[in-house]
């Protein structure tokens, strides 16, 4: 229950008399320009005010009456917005509408790029894969390849090997028949030549060059150069068959002749046409029935291990000619190594001239067998 109310009263207060309070001065600027005798500023009340008298709201104890019935909570204090009816709803979704609206298409559009995007980097890794794939197949293959003719070539040298061992050791006619290349043409040839002779006084000592080698456009040949014990040094061609069997090139290796070359140029036998393993050089000499140089081309013609020469001449203009020419031009060494046919005619007064009836072959070995009729 409230306590009773009380009337508030004013009552009258004697104040007793204040002495003096010293004074002391504060100097600064505005104050220095001042005189030092001039009345000091007092700061409190007029003086009119301190004349009269003094009054004092007199209030009830606090056990006497309680000043109000309820304190006043925090949010009594805030004061309040005031709020205006007409705009509250005014303003109402504002934050939700602009007046740039949000270009939605731009999104959908980068969106789609990214997803294009993505569908391209996994469609190229996947042919990345595939075509690596395909890579490490081929290279696989190709080293299988590699490694399986790597293999091929080895047991083919071993075996090229084994059969210059095995033809240099041969003491018969019929046992180097059986490894000589064209054996049907070559083998009476073979009999011929070592009829008066042994077939070898030397067995192989040591493989110096073996190398493939190609002839027109066949890649079935090689080249080797072996010491034999006593010394010599030979040079072998071999051919490769079908069966993957070497095959020496017998008619090289003895560079055969229809006759011996020194013979044929010391006893010049007439009526007959032979086909000679020569060296051919271009030659300007001229003499007796092939004086002319417009009817004749003029050729130097020598032999292996022989120091006899014989002037071959061609019928300027002729194919044979052409070709000759051509040939030792192509040579660096201005000489080529050529089969000719070569014949010396009846009456021949020219002691070191002999015809050139036709160009054979344009080097000495034979890849095809040759034509017998022509």
């Amino acid at each position: 229950m409230a306590r009773e109310d009380k009337p508030l009263r004013l009552r009258t207060v004697d104040d007793e008399t204040v002495e003096a309070v010293p004074v002391v001065r504060l100097e600064n600027r505005e104050t220095e320009a001042r005189e030092r005798d001039a009345r000091p500023v007092r700061l409190g009340a007029a003086e009119a005010d301190l004349e009269a008298p003094s009054r004092r709201l007199d209030l009830p104890s606090r056990e006497e009456i309680e000043l109000r019935t309820h304190q006043p909570g925090i949010e009594l204090l805030i004061e309040p917005e005031i709020a205006n009816q007409d705009l509250l709803e005014e303003n109402w979704g504002e934050a939700t509408v602009r007046r740039n609206p949000i270009p939605w298409g731009w999104f959908a559009l980068i969106g789609l790029t990214i997803t294009g995007a993505v569908i391209w980097s996994l469609t190229r890794v996947e042919e990345a894969d595939e075509q690596l794939n395909q890579i490490r197949e081929a290279t696989q293959s190709v080293l299988v390849d590699e490694e399986k003719e790597e293999m091929e070539a080895t047991q083919l040298v071993d075996r090229i090997d084994r059969q210059l061992r095995a033809y240099f050791s041969a003491k018969s006619v019929e046992a180097l028949t059986g490894m000589v290349r064209h054996r049907e043409r070559v083998a009476p040839l073979i009999k011929e030549y070592y009829a008066d002779k042994p077939v070898f006084s030397a067995k192989l000592r040591s493989v110096k060059v073996m190398q493939p080698l190609t002839l027109d456009n066949r890649g079935n040949f090689w080249m080797a150069s072996v010491i034999l014990e006593n010394g010599m040094t030979r040079n072998m061609i071999i051919e490769i068959d079908e069966d993957g069997q070497p095959l020496m090139d017998w008619e090289t290796l003895v560079c055969q002749q229809p006759m011996a070359w020194d013979e044929f140029v010391t006893r010049r036998p007439t009526g007959t046409s032979l086909d000679f393993r020569v060296y051919v050089e271009r030659d300007s000499f001229y003499s007796h029935e092939f004086a002319d140089s417009d009817l004749w081309t003029s050729f130097r013609l020598t032999a292996l291990d022989s120091e006899e020469t014989l002037f071959g001449y061609a019928h300027a203009g002729s194919e044979e000619a052409k070709a000759i020419e051509q040939l030792i031009s192509q040579n660096p060494v201005g000489r080529a190594t050529l089969i000719l046919r070569l014949s010396i005619p009846e009456g021949l007064a020219s002691r070191r001239g002999a015809v050139i009836e036709k160009l054979v072959n344009t080097r000495w070995l034979y890849v095809e067998p040759p034509d017998t009729g022509s």
